[in-house]
C-alpha cells in the first residue's frame, strides 16, 4: 500500500512540476522588418527587426511606405485613438499594432473615446492588429495575449515575436 501511494506521489510531483515550468517561447527568426515605432522601441530578442522611432505628424501613407508596420506604445494610446487617426489605420497599406490595447475599436471607429476600459488586463489581449484588406475591403484584426496571463518580460517579448511572425506573413 504506501509503495501504491509512493508511486502516485511521485507521479503527481512530475505533473506538477512539468505544468510550472516556463514554456519555449519561440523567438522571430524571419526576414529582416522595418517598423516605425510611436513611443520608445521595445527590447527584443530580434536582431532582424529594425525600428524607426516616429511622430503623430509622420503618420501618412507617404511616410509609412517604407516600413513593414507600425507599432503604438502604450503611453501613446490615448493621442492614437483621436478621431482625426481613424482613417490613417483604415487607409494604409500597412499594419498598426497598438501595444497594451484590449480592442482595436477605440482606433478604428471614430467618436469612441479611449479610456481604461480598452486597456489590458487579464483575460483580455495584451496587444491588437488592424488592417484594411485592399482586396476586398475587410477588415483583419488580431488579439495577442500573454501567456498565463502574467506580464513579464519573457511573455512581452513572446507577444512581439508573434506579432513579427503576423508581419512577415502578411508580406509573402
Amino acid at each position: 500500500m504506501t509503495r501504491e501511494i509512493s508511486y502516485i506521489l511521485l507521479t503527481l510531483t512530475i505533473l506538477l512540476s512539468a505544468c510550472t515550468q516556463n514554456p519555449d517561447f519561440e523567438p522571430y527568426e524571419g526576414r529582416t522588418l522595418r517598423i516605425a515605432i510611436i513611443g520608445e522601441p521595445p527590447e527584443v530578442n530580434a536582431e532582424q527587426v529594425k525600428f524607426n522611432e516616429i511622430s503623430f505628424d509622420e503618420l501618412t501613407n507617404e511616410e509609412l511606405s517604407s516600413f513593414d508596420a507600425v507599432i503604438m506604445s502604450e503611453k501613446n494610446l490615448p493621442k492614437a485613438a483621436e478621431a482625426n487617426y481613424t482613417e490613417t489605420y483604415s487607409d494604409s497599406s500597412i499594419p498598426f499594432f497598438f501595444i497594451s490595447a484590449s480592442s482595436h475599436i477605440p482606433f478604428t471607429v471614430k467618436d469612441t473615446e479611449y479610456n481604461d476600459s480598452w486597456k489590458w488586463e487579464a483575460g483580455k489581449s495584451y496587444a491588437v492588429g488592424v488592417l484594411k484588406s485592399k482586396k476586398n475591403d475587410a477588415f483583419h484584426s488580431w488579439g495577442y495575449g500573454l501567456y498565463n496571463d502574467e506580464l513579464t518580460d519573457e511573455s512581452i517579448r513572446d507577444v512581439y515575436s508573434r506579432i513579427f511572425k503576423t508581419i512577415d506573413e502578411l508580406n509573402h
